[in-house]
């Protein structure tokens, strides 16, 4: 492969190898916490994960608040003897703060195929929007996949100026049930912004 540049993401990794978790009877693989679908562990029902030793989850504070606060419900559910919730990671997006910004949500192309799912591919070519070229980025696409049974967004990807806001149109709708349909008939206010949305789905 030819490139102009190569960017490396890396990331962190939650360091739980030096937390002696055996002392605590906690499996572990070096680099996250095994837990049940609860963020039980699955080794010891006394301990619950929330944040990046769960590695399977978004590495995001919000996300991780989110993740302590249910397992806060959960400890205190199971004490009571009620029924323990698992987390909802439907309708979280994430997002790459470059110039243009990327975000993406939900599944791809490749991933929904994977499952069997009849999606609708949506591509579009957003440089030719206001924002675009007010902003002078000449980087701005979409890829929205609808659910051709449901008519439901199954995920949307794309890179553009302001895609890390965009991108909450589309987690709002995976979140609720809303279909692409729905989605054209309810933007409204900005004209040619509400144009450009609609053409998205």
């Amino acid at each position: 492969m030819t490139a102009d540049r190569v960017v490396n993401g890396a990331g962190r990794v939650a360091n739980v190898d030096s937390l002696d978790l055996e002392a605590g009877n906690v499996d572990h693989d070096g680099v996250r916490i095994l837990v049940d679908s609860t963020l039980r562990s699955t080794s010891n029902p006394g301990v619950w994960v929330a944040g990046d030793a769960l590695v399977g989850s978004a590495q995001l504070s919000p996300i991780a608040t989110y993740e302590g606060r249910l397992v806060g419900q959960n400890i205190v559910a199971r004490s009571a003897g009620e029924a323990l919730q698992e987390p909802d990671y439907l309708g979280i997006p994430q997002a790459v703060y470059t110039v243009p910004a990327l975000a993406s949500i939900g599944l791809t192309e490749e991933e929904a195929r994977a499952q069997g799912l009849d999606v609708d591919v949506r591509v579009n070519d957003m440089s030719g929007w206001f924002l675009a070229k007010s902003f002078g980025e000449p980087a701005a696409w979409a890829k929205v996949l609808v659910d051709q049974s449901s008519g439901r967004i199954a995920g949307a990807h794309m890179i553009g100026h302001h895609s890390e806001d965009l991108i909450h149109l589309f987690a709002f709708a995976m979140k609720f049930g809303i279909t692409a349909a729905q989605i054209k008939e309810m933007v409204y206010g900005f004209p040619s912004f509400a144009a450009d949305v609609k053409n998205l789905v």
